[in-house]
């Protein structure tokens, strides 16, 4: 009986190994990247053509509309649905650069996006139409900080936890309730798990204290889990940055999968599973930097060989890159890992779960318009 790439997630959620092979799981794939494998290619395309087993929506601010207002060089400038100010770069994320909330008057005259405006969630249902039943369909929500974040700005939100907490409240709690129901709608739109995507962590820790966290946004976030969960979903929680001190808060709430355990900040993604892995399903491995960016492939081959080695026995795995496939990874690398992955990721049985001494010899991928060879050699 064939596995599908829906049963491999599955079992990863339930922290169980997979019956063949270990799932590829991939958060954001910049279209540089897209291009360089699978010239002119969608992202669509991609995941089809390398049998990549999830399929996410896109970054959460394309759900909302926008309006250009100027252009900095070649990149426009624009005002989002939220009233935020962003520009546009060279990568798929813009930068916000202004804020619609600066006083308790502007809070008052202010409303919340409709959730359920038509059209708001076109790109899932995309995804859901050629996708459904054939790869695991994840969408890519919010959760507790980034639409407060949206509305002050990161230095103003983070400021006002301790000069008018109650005032932070009363917006992260309006903004919970968009949340809450976006996340029942994708789930009803046919997404079989969510990644609720806001950043909690920077280089050194989490952006505020522990007991921040815990009274300002833990409840958002078990809220945002309990509905997705209680309409059928998994629930993943991405987040950059060194926040380990918050992981237990993370189960706590419902999470039942973490990404991306980032090594640039110090965090050991081999470590996670040890402590965590009995509660928490972990994806990532393949950092981003140096390997993915730089690395030659048969170097980049060797680590996704290793990280096999390391995570893979007992399951509750899936590789993916440490954040996202940025513009500066190199096309070739990216695809090693796939193909690497499908070569090296099998599980044999329960008693010898990867069998990695089997030849490597990567060819042409099947697919139209491409020639992308990687033949990198056996090690």
């Amino acid at each position: 009986m064939t596995t599908t790439a829906l049963e491999r997630v599955k079992s990863v959620f339930r922290r169980e190994q997979p019956s063949d092979r270990v799932p590829i799981f991939e958060l954001i794939i910049d279209p540089k990247t897209i291009n360089g494998i699978m010239p002119g290619a969608t992202y669509e395309d991609l995941v089809e053509a390398l049998d990549i087993d999830c399929v996410v929506s896109p970054t959460p601010s394309r759900m909302y509309g926008k309006e250009i207002i100027g252009y900095n060089g070649d990149f426009p400038i624009f005002k989002t649905e939220w009233g935020e100010t962003r520009e546009t770069t060279r990568e798929s994320v813009a930068i916000p650069i202004d804020h619609p909330i600066k006083t308790h008057a502007d809070w008052e005259r202010y409303q919340i996006p409709d959730p359920e405006k038509p059209g708001r969630l076109d790109e899932l249902k995309a995804l859901v139409k050629r996708f459904k039943g054939k790869r695991a369909i994840g969408a890519n929500i919010h959760d507790s900080l980034n639409y407060p974040e949206y509305l002050f700005g990161l230095e103003s939100l983070m400021m006002n936890l301790i000069l008018e907490p109650d005032w932070v409240k009363e917006v992260i709690e309006a903004c919970n309730k968009h949340t809450t129901r976006l996340a029942e709608l994708v789930v009803e739109a046919g997404a079989d798990f969510v990644v609720l995507s806001d950043d909690f962590g920077g280089k050194s820790g989490p952006l505020m204290s522990v007991k921040h966290f815990v009274e300002f946004f833990l409840p958002g976030l078990e809220e945002v889990a309990h509905a997705a969960k209680q309409k059928g979903a998994n629930v993943a929680k991405h987040s950059d940055g060194n926040i380990t001190s918050l992981l237990p808060y993370f189960i706590e709430a419902g999470i039942e999968a973490f990404h991306p355990s980032d090594p640039s900040a110090g965090m050991d993604i081999v470590k996670i599973k040890q402590e965590f892995g009995d509660r928490l399903a972990v994806f990532g491995g393949i950092d981003t930097g140096d390997p993915l960016s730089n690395w030659p492939v048969d170097q980049l081959v060797a680590e996704v060989r290793k990280r096999i080695r390391e995570l893979a026995p007992g399951g509750g795995w899936a590789i993916s890159s440490s954040n996202t496939v940025h513009s500066s990874v190199k096309p070739e690398n990216y695809h090693a890992l796939v193909m690497a992955t499908r070569t090296y990721g099998n599980y044999a049985n329960l008693d010898n779960p990867i069998n990695l001494d089997i030849e490597m010899s990567i060819g042409k991928i099947p697919i139209k318009n491409v020639d992308a060879v990687i033949s990198p050699s056996p090690l």
